[in-house]
Parts: C-alpha cells; structure tokens; sequence
C-alpha cells in the first residue's frame, strides 16, 4: 500500500477554501453563489435554485484565476448546461456529462458538489406543513425535537443518514437537554432576504516526513466543525480527531465525534470511501465528518501493492 499526493505540493503545504451564500428569491427559490480557490485556481459558481426539489434551475460559472491549459475556460461556458439536475443521486454524473472530460473538471465538480451541500441547508416549508407539528412545551428541548421531526418531514432521505437523525435518537429528547443551534429563518426565509446562508470550508494537507497531516474543517450558521488525521505513506492513520464547536442539535450530535479516534490504526484502502462510512459516516456517525474526511482524501493517489 502506498499514498501520494495527487497534486504538486507547495513546501509550505496545501490549501484550498470554498465560501458560499444563499439569499431567498421568492417562495420556492434560492440563489447560491459559491467560490472555490487553491493556489492554481479560483472559480465561481451562480446557481437559482428551486426547492422543495432542489432543482438547478439556471447555473453559470467563472473562472477569475486559472491556467487555460489546465482549467480549460470551455467548462465555464459549457457550465449553464447543469440547469435542471437535482441535487441528489445522480448529480455528479449528470454534472460531468453536462461539462466533459476537459482539464478542469475535477475543480469544477468538487465546487459543484459544495454548491449542492450548501443549498440543501436552506428549507421552504410549505403554507401549512408546520401545523401539523406542536411542541408539547416551550423548553428548548421540545422546540429542538419539534425541529428534528420537522427536518426529517421536509427531506425524508435524513432518517437514518446520520447519529442525530436515527430512529432511535428521539429517545434522547425525554432523556437529556437538547438545544437548536439554528434560527427559524433557516426554515422560514422571507423573499428578498439576503445570506439566509452561508459556509466556509477550509481544508490544508501538510507533508511530513513519512506522510501527511490532513485537516478539513467548515463553519456555517449551523455548524463549526473540524476533523483532522494524519496518514502515513503506508496508509496507516494516526492523531485522528475531531471537535465540534457548534452542532445543528446540542446534546445529541455529539455522540457521533466520538467514533472519530477509531480511525486510529487503521489502514486506508483503495476502498477507502466505504471505510470512512463505516467509521465516520453512516447512521452511527456524521455525515458532515465523512464529507470533510473525503473532501481530503480524494486529493490522494492510493495504491494497493
């Protein structure tokens, strides 16, 4: 087994940062504006996004800084053509067909792929969804678990995605203090509202001798999280940690940082997405950590001897 950085490396190591913003348009629409930049490239992607689908209804990109030879300016003007994909299954391969197999592309897919993780944190509830939900007091424990089950109401697929949105984790509401971290303009966004939303993400990957220090971290109005690890050429995984700072739901995210430090030891594979799933990811875990854990690793070659 041996892993390598995917790209040059500068000495002082590797950076790359993505920010993004959603303002609400109307009712049923959002606007995502999202930036990503490393030390070859800076690109921007518009998008006017329809909920409750999450459908791109029109898309466009740009690249304020770039070498043409390896970020082909072709994909920007190929960009609009992404209009009518669904945030969900199916999108990267939609995105890819959308843009081609130019230099490039891999930049403008991990942007697209932000875009997509950043516009599904903004709900629309519809006139009348919310009447069906009553808190049965007004502590912060009832107001968190009426927003846990309106959360799992207006996007189904999040039952079970994660620790916090187990079956089993309403169980926590009448057994310990839980708290939002979130406001109701997250789910109640007004037209004309402006950065309803928004995110930062900062990832650095550091050489050192025998391997790599990894750290991926993200900020939003909902989150402050942070994984690091470091992964030696061999592919062993050592120092893995993780801190949650601010989680959508306090008293019960936490359980799923605690699965971090079983990283530890452990050898990355080629099969390494379903590793990190198993370990980080999944309905044990969180699905924030898995993302921010692959967000690093797709950056590396692995290879099984």
């Amino acid at each position: 087994m041996s892993v390598a950085f995917s790209l040059p490396i500068p000495a002082s190591g590797y950076t790359r940062t993505f920010t993004a913003e959603t303002d609400c348009l109307s009712t049923n629409e959002l606007r995502v504006c999202g930036r990503m930049q490393d030390h070859r490239f800076t690109l921007e992607h518009h998008w006017t996004v329809r909920t409750p689908e999450y459908e791109v209804v029109t898309a466009d990109a740009s690249q304020i800084e770039g070498d043409p030879q390896a970020f082909d300016p072709t994909l920007c003007e190929r960009y609009p053509a992404i209009a009518g994909v669904r945030v969900g299954r199916g999108f990267t391969k939609r995105v890819t067909e959308a843009l081609g197999n130019l230099p490039g592309l891999q930049e403008h897919l991990f942007l697209a792929i932000e875009m997509a993780r950043a516009a599904q944190q903004v709900y629309q509830f519809p006139p009348g969804f919310e009447d069906q939900f009553v808190a049965i007091s007004a502590t912060p424990t009832a107001q968190a678990r009426m927003a846990w089950l309106k959360d799992r109401s207006y996007m189904p697929e999040l039952a079970n995605s994660c620790f916090t949105y187990r079956d089993e984790a309403e169980a926590a509401f009448s057994q310990s203090e839980v708290r939002c971290s979130f406001g109701g303009n997250l789910t109640r966004p007004q037209p004309g509202d402006q950065r309803v939303f928004w995110r930062e993400k900062r990832l650095t990957i550091k050489p050192l001798e025998n391997g790599f220090a990894c750290e991926s971290a993200m900020q939003d109005r909902i989150h402050d999280i942070q994984i690091g690890f470091e992964i030696m050429s061999d592919g062993t995984i050592a120092n893995a940690s993780s801190r949650g700072l601010r989680l959508p739901y306090h008293g019960l995210c936490e359980g799923a940082q605690l699965r971090t430090l079983g990283l530890n030891g452990q050898r990355v594979t080629a099969a390494y997405v379903k590793q990190f799933a198993g370990q980080v990811g999944g309905a044990s875990g969180c699905t924030h950590l898995f993302d921010l854990s692959m967000d690093c690793l797709r950056l590396f070659k692995i290879t099984e001897h």
